[in-house]
């Protein structure tokens, strides 16, 4: 399947809460995302235009030739390193290479600095995933706040040197 990888725009933001409803509501989101479901669906025309429009972060998406997105990655930070947030394809779109475009839009906008994101302890073919990519683990680690006895661990991909 081939996709057009693109940040989105402000009129994007009912695909965009579409999208991202559809990855809270998956399966694998209480490994995969903090933001409850209960939370983002209670958000407003106004903040979904705001994440939309990339006016905190940047979110990249993989459109198909008839317009639908297959799914999306978040990045922000620009100053000395760049991180990566709500990664996500629909189940039907798993295994077909988006998920390596949409990173590598990622890692190209990041433009030379230090990729970095989290990984929860339990979601292991994301961090496999990762691991191809070359995000290799820092040591840093967050408690899972729906249960703190798990973790999300912090994966970084460095700079080419010179």
């Amino acid at each position: 399947m081939a996709y057009k990888v693109r940040q989105t725009h402000r009129d994007d933001w009912e695909k965009l809460r579409e999208l991202r409803l559809a990855a809270l509501r998956d399966p694998v989101a209480p490994v995969a995302f903090f933001e409850p479901y209960e939370e983002a669906v209670r958000l407003t025309r106004d903040e979904w235009e705001r994440r939309a429009a990339g006016r905190e972060s940047v979110i990249f998406i993989g459109e198909t030739d008839d317009g639908t997105w297959g799914g999306m990655v978040g990045a922000f930070g620009k100053r000395q390193l760049v991180y990566v947030v709500g990664v996500y394809m629909l189940p039907e779109h798993r295994g077909t290479g988006l998920a390596a475009q949409l990173m590598e839009a990622a890692i190209d906008w990041a433009d030379g600095l230090e990729v970095r994101l989290r990984v929860h302890e339990n979601n292991k073919r994301a961090a496999r995933f990762y691991a191809s990519l070359g995000f290799r683990p820092t040591g840093g680690s967050d408690r899972d706040p729906r249960d703190t006895s798990l973790r999300a661990y912090e994966l970084a991909l460095k700079p080419a040197s010179g």
